[in-house]
């Protein structure tokens, strides 16, 4: 049921990471585009890990009792924390990357 959330969270992780676009509702508070990235595509791994350790306790596949849920909401936190640093100012004299901006000859 949540696959295809996982799936299309780590797709645009990669795009905001790779090109810097971003979902509209994101565009007016993020000032970070990689970060943002980042944390989206370890959201969406923490929502396959939860998925797909759900399904292997289900089925059975999976005996004793289900850490790797733990792991995957742990990495959905880690990457919640990566988004909300993206929402950040850049430390003063830095550009938007983390480089001091080049000045004009």
């Amino acid at each position: 049921m949540c696959a295809p959330f996982g799936v299309l969270a780590i797709v645009m992780g990669a795009v905001a990471f790779r090109t810097g676009w971003m979902i509209a509702p994101a565009r007016r508070t993020v000032r970070r585009p990689r970060v943002y990235g980042v944390g989206a595509m370890v959201m969406g791994a923490g929502v396959l890990t939860s998925t797909a350790v759900y399904f292997a306790v289900r089925i059975g596949a999976l005996p004793g009792p289900p850490w790797g849920a733990l792991a995957g909401n742990a990495l959905v936190f880690a990457g919640a924390a990566f988004v909300a640093a993206s929402r950040l100012r850049p430390r003063h004299g830095q550009g938007p990357h983390g480089r001091a901006p080049r000045r004009a000859a």
